[in-house]
């Protein structure tokens, strides 16, 4: 298959795909700039503009893994521990790749580099299918279309 959506976070060559369906996944992409007014003159001046690094918000359910169906609470929360332990981050060495699109048979692959967990929630009330939201930080704004590790 060509291009299709497919969430994977990727460090040290190990992948972990995010549990499925993920039902939402969007980017907040902002600038820095100086702005300068001038008192009693209309409008101003901006200048200097840089983009910051991009918070990338994704929501999701554990109804399946890796092609698998999860469908017992324990399969459901065996997959969150994964989450868990895929989106960790202890130091500068354990940042990853979010990967929005990752087929490696086509070479299709678009990532973020350089990226933390900034917050995980999940809901385990419903016995049937746990969801989860996370919001991840990428320190590089720029979308690269390179294999992992590249």
């Amino acid at each position: 298959m060509s291009f299709q959506f497919a969430p994977a976070v990727v460090r040290l060559g190990t992948i972990f795909r995010m549990p499925r369906p993920v039902v939402s996944l969007r980017v907040s992409e902002a600038w820095d700039f100086e702005r300068f007014k001038v008192p009693l003159r209309d409008g101003d001046h901006c200048s200097g503009h840089s983009r910051q690094g991009v918070d990338i918000h994704l929501e999701g359910q554990i109804g399946s893994h890796d092609g698998a169906l999860r469908l017992s609470e324990q399969e459901m929360f065996e997959t969150l521990e994964g989450l868990r332990a895929g989106l960790d981050v202890g130091s500068d060495d354990e940042k990853y790749e979010l990967f929005l699109y990752l087929d490696d048979d086509s070479e299709t692959y678009r990532k973020f580099k350089r990226c933390s967990s900034v917050r995980l929630d999940y809901d385990l009330s419903n016995p049937h299918l746990f969801t989860y939201s996370a919001v991840i930080h990428a320190e590089d704004p720029i979308i690269y279309d390179s294999a992992p590790g590249a």
